[in-house]
């Protein structure tokens, strides 16, 4: 958990993110941002001392405290001030934190989305929460988009129904907040980096009546942009086979707000606490490949794809240079990971991934589409019929933690870059 870097690998190749600081936002402002991701910083490093209930800690805490009062004093949306009220409060403990992360997932914050406090790091490197802080500001751009994936959502659903042959179900989905994130200071601030966040859950808050997905949109472009974009040529593909730039965000932003709301599918007889029971590892592994699967069936649904202009083949490309980005990060170390190899190996085993050889690797583009709806169709006999027998037959041959004398990388090394922040806001005064 003291690890600044994780997985652990011989070397670490960054690439850097400038954050920058809105023009529009006052000297003030500034200057207490600037406090609280230094403060969430030392009490972070504070926490990797083993001194978490330290008196210094809870004397920094107050002054944590404080600088969100006067951060939020110079803010005009009540949504965003209220958010640093109730940020405020649970560091101090007037009010119970379970309360706070209720309250704070049901803002819709116009000016400033804010997050000081306990915060999840990846599950493979530790179940335990790191002090952080985070700041952004709403992008109401992709905001749009992924607000036009919600209003076709029930009607996708119902489609992709019809055509699977399934009675799928819609649970209640979390709401969506985009961010351009602006600031971000402790746990949330070491590497690999997070460009979404699921509060109040990672929070430490599992059960909630109120739920909302934080996204860094400037992140998640920037982790396509200098990673997942730089594998093109293994599959032979040039920029003109991808989005353009100015395309690239909604894009992204379609297939995961698509994967989000995937999370939310289910069959009446689907069990996830009992494949959970069975194999814990396995059960987070398989429902991350059935949110991956429904979200790209998702973006690609007619209405969304033709609202947002999506073409079904730099989608594909796209989510194949997700899918190994996702892989080659480590794939028995993150959930994603093994989601990301579970699709690929069924892929490969529908001939529509063929390794030509270390580091070539052909995607029939055509045929992805009707391989995902059968991989779907998979994962809804496999996954979510509740049948444990099935469940176990697919993780021995789709499993990477259980995986043996096979090459889970198909032909390719792992990834050793990740995403430096360069923090403008940190640099003034």
């Amino acid at each position: 958990m003291n690890s600044i870097f994780w997985p652990k690998r011989k070397q670490h190749t960054l690439r850097v993110l400038q954050l920058d600081t809105p023009e529009n936002f006052s000297a003030k402002l500034i200057g207490s941002l600037n406090q609280l991701v230094r403060q969430a910083n030392l009490v972070r490093e504070l926490e990797r001392a083993g001194e978490k209930d330290s008196a210094l800690v809870q004397t920094i805490l107050v002054t944590i405290a404080n600088d969100l009062a006067r951060a939020s004093g110079q803010l005009t949306d009540p949504a965003s001030r209220d958010a640093m009220g109730l940020i405020a409060e649970g560091l101090m403990g007037s009010i119970w934190v379970k309360d706070t992360g209720a309250q704070l997932a049901a803002l819709d914050e116009q000016e400033l989305v804010s997050y000081v406090g306990p915060l999840s790091t990846w599950l493979g490197k530790s179940r335990e929460t790191g002090f952080s802080a985070f700041f952004g500001t709403p992008n109401p751009g992709l905001q749009a988009v992924s607000d036009v994936v919600d209003h076709y959502h029930e009607r996708s659903v119902a489609n992709l129904a019809r055509q699977l042959g399934a009675e799928l179900r819609r649970l209640p989905a979390c709401s969506y907040k985009i961010i351009d994130l602006i600031a971000i200071g402790g746990e949330a601030d070491t590497f690999p980096k997070h460009f979404a966040y699921f509060m109040p859950e990672d929070q430490g808050i599992k059960y909630s009546p109120v739920k909302r997905t934080i996204v860094f949109a400037n992140t998640y472009l920037s982790l396509f942009q200098q990673i997942s974009r730089e594998q093109q040529g293994i599959f032979g593909w040039t920029d003109d086979d991808l989005p353009a730039d100015r395309d690239m965000a909604r894009y992204l932003m379609s297939w995961f707000r698509g994967h989000d709301l995937g999370h939310s599918i289910v069959l009446p007889e689907t069990d996830y606490r009992r494949l959970s029971g069975h194999d814990r590892w396995g059960s987070m592994v398989a429902q991350e490949a059935v949110a991956d699967v429904f979200g790209f069936l998702l973006a690609l649904s007619p209405d969304v794809a033709d609202s947002l202009e999506l073409e079904p083949d730099k989608m594909v490309r796209l989510y194949v240079l997700e899918l190994f980005r996702y892989l080659r990060r480590g794939p028995a170390q993150f959930p994603d990971a093994g989601a990301a190899y579970a699709q690929l190996k069924m892929l490969e085993d529908a001939e529509v991934l063929t390794v030509i050889a270390p580091g070539r690797i052909r995607i029939d583009c055509a045929a992805f589409p009707a391989a995902m709806t059968r991989i779907a169709r998979t994962l809804l006999n496999a996954v979510m019929s509740d049948n444990l027998e099935t469940f176990e037959r697919f993780l021995q041959t789709y499993g990477v933690h259980r995986a043996r004398a096979t090459d889970v990388l198909f032909g390719l090394s792992l990834c050793e870059t990740s995403l430096f922040y360069e923090q403008s806001l940190l640099e003034s005064e």
